[in-house]
């Protein structure tokens, strides 16, 4: 073969390798956000009116077993669809803030992060998410707990309380952190007695 019909040659193979294997960095490095992409008829169903009902408690469970609970906090009703699955997942059920423990800028020392501010910072993230504020619900607990909703449409939602301190007068009432609770919701069905907690008791 002749020189420069080589030289068209080795040219024509490194083009035809080059389609075949993708240079380094490119379609090689992972996304920066797995996250469903925001799907509005995911959520279509949830912003009507329905004749089902939710009643419970939101508490934490102590030390002793006793139940910590706080009059007024909000209780958030969350419609489940992959958008918001991934939040929970990701910030609630396993919060952001628990990989590394601490939070710090360049001109503090690092200071522990709390269960209470992980939960704190996974609720606000979804509440400034404005295209999701028809279809959230949120109602408050009374002194003990207890919590109603009404004219829920079927579906599948999360129930979610932040406890930031509880009323008791004990330094254990007195912890803070998420209570949630997964239900599926039939028409016009009416769950009553649900238990929304911590876990900590085993009841979810």
């Amino acid at each position: 073969m002749r020189y420069p019909d080589r030289l068209r040659f080795g040219f024509v193979l490194f083009l035809l390798l080059g389609s075949l294997c993708p240079l380094s960095g490119q379609a090689l490095e992972p996304t920066s956000s797995n996250q469903p992409p925001w799907n509005e008829k995911d959520f279509f169903a949830y912003k009507q009116k329905g004749r089902g009902s939710l009643t419970g408690q939101a508490f934490l469970s102590s030390p002793s077993g006793k139940a910590i609970t706080q009059a007024g906090t909000p209780v958030h009703l969350i419609p489940i669809t992959p958008y918001t699955r991934y939040w929970f997942e990701h910030q609630v059920k396993s919060t952001a803030c628990s990989g590394t423990g601490t939070s710090a800028s360049a001109e503090s020392t690092p200071t522990p992060h709390t269960p209470a501010d992980c939960a704190h910072e996974a609720l606000t993230r979804l509440q400034m998410e404005k295209r999701l504020a028809p279809y959230l619900r949120t109602t408050r607990a009374n002194p003990t707990g207890h919590f109603w909703f009404t004219k829920i449409p079927a579906g599948r939602y999360y129930i979610v309380s932040l406890i930031e301190g509880g009323s008791g007068t004990h330094q254990e009432e007195r912890q803070s952190g998420l209570a949630w609770l997964v239900i599926e919701l039939e028409a016009g069905e009416k769950a009553t007695n649900l238990v929304v907690t911590d876990c900590k008791a085993g009841l979810c």
